[in-house]
């Protein structure tokens, strides 16, 4: 494999479930530590997540590139929200990846149009969702369902579960 890795030639040319968990993990890894996760197509990202089986979801998130992946994702969010339904007032929502003892957690402030997102929590949310990393990463790829995982309980929301489920129409998110 080559030293340095393109992100979204990988996504076009790959099918995840051919990689062994290993071959995937370095294969992300390489990408975002020698690229800019700016620089990574949100569809071709979701296609990676859609083609990849939940064990390799899993490896990924129990890795060193678990925080990589986090705040690329979490870095971009503002690029993909939409206003739409949000209303005028502050929003704070906070956002737990939980995988056993692992706790990322990141809040964003939805207001005036924008989306400021920060590592860690300090306001009072409106609303919290709790959940395992690869159901984030599915949830953020437009690969599952929020509604039919809360309704699972493999996402847990605090607060304003009205204005949680409607997170989903405030965002949007590349498919692949």
């Amino acid at each position: 494999m080559a030293d340095t890795v393109d992100i979204n030639e990988l996504g076009r040319s790959i099918d995840p479930k051919r990689l062994s968990d290993e071959q995937l993990l370095a294969t992300l890894g390489t990408a975002l530590r020698d690229g800019d996760p700016a620089d990574v197509d949100p569809s071709l990202f979701a296609r990676l997540v859609k083609g990849a089986s939940k064990q390799q979801l899993a490896t990924v998130i129990a890795s060193d590139v678990r925080g990589p992946v986090l705040a690329a994702i979490f870095g971009r969010m503002s690029e993909f929200y939409s206003s739409k339904g949000a209303g005028g007032n502050r929003q704070v929502v906070h956002w737990h990846i939980k995988d056993g003892d692992v706790v990322d957690s990141f809040e964003t402030v939805l207001h005036g149009g924008t989306c400021t997102v920060t590592e860690g929590t300090s306001e009072e949310p409106r609303t919290a969702l709790t959940m395992p990393g690869t159901e984030f990463l599915r949830i953020v790829t437009n690969n599952a369902n929020p509604v039919t995982l809360f309704m699972t309980r493999k996402l847990k929301v605090a607060g304003d579960v009205g204005f949680a489920t409607a997170l989903q129409k405030m965002f949007q998110i590349p498919s692949a």
